[in-house]
């Protein structure tokens, strides 16, 4: 028995239960023709642009794989603050070069809800990379990777919910949103599934944002949910040729405007408006796209400032010129990398905290370790509002 209406341009219905309505979405491909207006095509269009133009810059770079490594940790840290977790990227990358010395790591669960992340994106991607599709049994595998020994507040992992829950809104007095009762999921989501697998049916920038709201208004998983969305989103980039390596950090975004984010999908849901959710849902990539394009080209200004101010073949110069390349570090990184003493790699990275292009970062006498002031001011600075 269906209750409170909805109007037909509407992606579904709500089922009367009780205490609340389940929603029920459609299955897609949505059934109703979304209108494509001149502002969305522009919006379309200047994203389109954006992508291509982060594509092309990051082709460029010489120290791509610390790029993306640090997207990537940028993207797990977003995506774990929005679940809850506390973690700064330094933590991360002094997990990395504790964890590659052999050195014993003690992993606080927040941490390890980001390493979950960082793993489950590097999967993922590589996935796409090899050139295998979007499958369920790739989404309950990433899912499995993002709720290890973590928080999990449902009862399976790596596979869909078996029981019904309910989303609390962000607005004050409003009813909390029903998703599909557990028995519905699997089908629904071998619908979702079935549609990227046959591309779509309209701009893949648009079903992109289709896609999105269809898997968190399914909700699937009885708990990572938004983690396993936003990660779907970079996956379904890369498969559509707009990145090749995950440049892109779009949970940065949802979680400036979290309240806008699930308002907008819930206006989809009773209201049938897909163009206010495409549109914020596509200015978020743009905004994404264009704030890593930013900080690439700024990284390729500091070497070259770095190479301008240290061309001498010593061994604090070509630290200085390293550093975009290992921007985190030990004094035993430094005798490895250059193959000099370890009095020698200390008066280099001496030289260069007095230059204040480095840090200290651990306050202690032994195993001490060091971070790129400059490099780490642009990886984790504020994205610009666009």
């Amino acid at each position: 028995m269906r209750t409170r209406t909805v109007p037909e341009t509407a992606p579904g219905h709500y089922l009367e239960s009780h205490p609340h309505a389940y929603y029920i979405p459609d299955k897609l491909p949505v059934e109703s023709p979304i209108p494509i207006d001149e502002p969305l095509t522009e919006r379309i269009a200047g994203t389109s642009y954006e992508l291509g133009r982060l594509a092309g810059i990051s082709r460029t770079v010489d120290f791509a794989p610390v790029l993306y490594t640090t997207l990537s940790r940028l993207e797990a840290v977003e995506t774990a603050e929005i679940e809850g977790a506390d973690v700064e990227m330094d933590e991360v990358y002094a997990y990395h070069t504790r964890h590659a010395d052999g050195r014993a790591v003690d992993v606080t669960r927040d941490l390890r809800e980001v390493l979950n992340a960082e793993q489950a994106l590097r999967d993922g991607v590589a996935a796409m990379q090899r050139g295998e599709p979007i499958t369920l049994d790739l989404l309950k595998s990433l899912h499995e990777t993002l709720l290890d020994g973590v928080r999990n507040e449902g009862d399976t992992v790596g596979g869909w919910r078996t029981h019904d829950v309910h989303l609390p809104s962000p607005r004050g007095g409003q009813r909390p949103f029903v998703p599909p009762p557990h028995d519905m999921v699997p089908e629904l989501m071998d619908s979702l599934v079935a549609y990227i697998e046959m591309g779509g049916q309209y701009h893949p920038l648009v079903d992109l944002a289709i896609v999105h709201y269809q898997f968190e208004t399914i909700h699937p998983c009885s708990d990572g949910n938004g983690r396993l969305g936003r990660l779907l989103v970079v996956l379904q980039l890369c498969a559509a040729g707009y990145l090749e390596e995950p440049y892109l950090y779009p949970s940065a975004y949802f979680n400036r405007h979290k309240h806008d984010y699930v308002e907008k999908m819930r206006a989809v849901s009773e209201e049938g408006n897909w163009q206010d959710w495409i549109a914020f849902f596509i200015e978020g990539i743009e905004q994404q796209a264009r704030d890593s394009y930013q900080r690439t080209f700024d990284l390729i200004e500091l070497r070259r400032s770095y190479e301008k101010q240290y061309p001498k073949t010593k061994t604090s110069h070509r630290l200085a010129r390293s550093l975009l390349e290992v921007p985190y570090f030990t004094p035993a990184d430094v005798q490895e990398r250059f193959g000099v003493t370890g009095p020698t790699a200390y008066n280099a990275i001496d030289e260069l905290e007095a230059d204040g292009l480095l840090t200290e970062t651990t306050g202690q006498q032994r195993n001490r370790e060091y971070k790129a002031i400059d490099v780490f001011d642009i990886l984790e600075r504020n994205p610009r509002r666009n």
